[in-house]
């Protein structure tokens, strides 16, 4: 009984791989070589795509001078970055985009930006600047506002997707904004007087695949609000003069950022930001006062807005650290200023 049993079974094996091998399609043989010219095109497109991933090269970015970065700071890890702004303002936008000259106003600023990386989504920076100016013989230094901000990392960025960073900011008046100077024509106002919360949207990716020589884009997309009116009083940085009393609400803003860097080399970089700000009109209630020649007083102003443009050279040793030198100009305004300033900043990742 055993060895019919493994006889049926030998012969249902044979029988399957029979009939396997009569529906297998029959294999094809080339009845003659592909043309050399066919083979030519080949290898040289080959060759080709092995020359440019020979020149190929992963690029170290500092960043341009203005747009933020997409990226937090990763968790337990710290970045420090000072900025050096040395501007000029030798003009005014009047309400129909006409630039008027007035008595420049140098502008020395120094600024400090201190980055920690808390959470694998979560970091947190603090800014603190000063200001020294000079205008016609007068000259004044305070500090500045200070912000402190959080970045949520909404999204890494990946081969074909963006990095994507939420970003919220709280601005703390320390700065000089009311009982001015008369004598120093405002050029004592260092800050705004209230608590500016911004929320901001930023967006970065680093394209590899157009050409040899990598470039990274951003875009930021901001809005700030004052949370409280601000009180002011006599000479103040919205206006006023003697008797001046009141409340001013400042205007909200946005801000639209946008940058590109092209990667020369590694450790070479051309960046350039694009920047346009807007801000609604400031309303004032209170009494006005009077300026120093008898009349009344004008406090708050009106809406304004400025496009302006920051070219710049960047050179990063390693991919922890780099240096940046630039110059930024407004292109155009409304009742705004009209300036030009060198910037120099250096950023230290460890």
């Amino acid at each position: 009984m055993h060895k019919r049993s493994l006889g049926i079974t030998i012969l249902l094996v044979l029988s399957s791989f029979l009939s396997a091998q009569e529906k297998a399609p029959p294999q094809k043989l080339l009845s003659s070589p592909p043309p050399i010219s066919t083979v030519d095109e080949q290898l040289g497109q080959a060759q080709a795509e092995f020359e440019m991933a020979k020149k190929m090269f992963n690029p170290w970015y500092a960043g341009p001078l203005l747009t933020p970065s997409a990226h937090n700071v990763p968790k337990g890890m710290f970045v420090v970055q000072p900025y050096l702004f040395v501007q000029n303002t030798y003009a005014t936008f009047d309400e129909h985009r006409h630039s008027k000259n007035i008595p420049d106003i140098w502008t020395v600023q120094p600024l400090m930006l201190f980055q920690m990386g808390w959470l694998t989504w979560l970091d947190f920076t603090v800014t603190g600047q000063g200001y020294y100016r000079t205008q016609s013989g007068k000259d004044t230094f305070y500090w500045g506002d200070t912000s402190f901000q959080w970045g949520i990392q909404l999204m890494q960025e990946q081969p074909y997707k963006p990095a994507i960073r939420f970003t919220f900011t709280e601005s703390v008046p320390t700065g000089r904004y009311e009982k001015l100077n008369p004598a120093k024509n405002g050029i004592d106002a260092t800050g705004s007087g209230a608590y500016t919360t911004n929320f901001s949207l930023n967006i970065s990716k680093v394209i590899w695949w157009v050409s040899t020589h990598p470039f990274a884009f951003r875009a930021s997309f901001n809005y700030s609000f004052p949370s409280a009116l601000v009180r002011v009083q006599e000479f103040n940085a919205y206006g006023g003069g003697k008797g001046t009393h009141g409340r001013v609400r400042p205007g909200n803003a946005i801000a639209i950022d946008t940058s590109v860097e092209l990667s020369f080399t590694q450790k070479w970089v051309f960046a350039l930001d694009l920047v346009y700000t807007y801000q609604n009109h400031s309303t004032f209630s209170g009494h006005k006062g009077r300026t120093l020649t008898g009349q009344t007083a004008s406090v708050g102003g009106p809406s304004s807005d400025s496009l302006s443009a920051a070219p710049a050279l960047e050179y990063n040793p390693s991919d922890s650290m780099g240096f940046l030198a630039g110059v930024w100009f407004t292109i155009t305004g409304r009742n705004s200023s009209d300036f030009i300033s060198g910037v120099l900043t250096m950023y230290y990742a460890w």
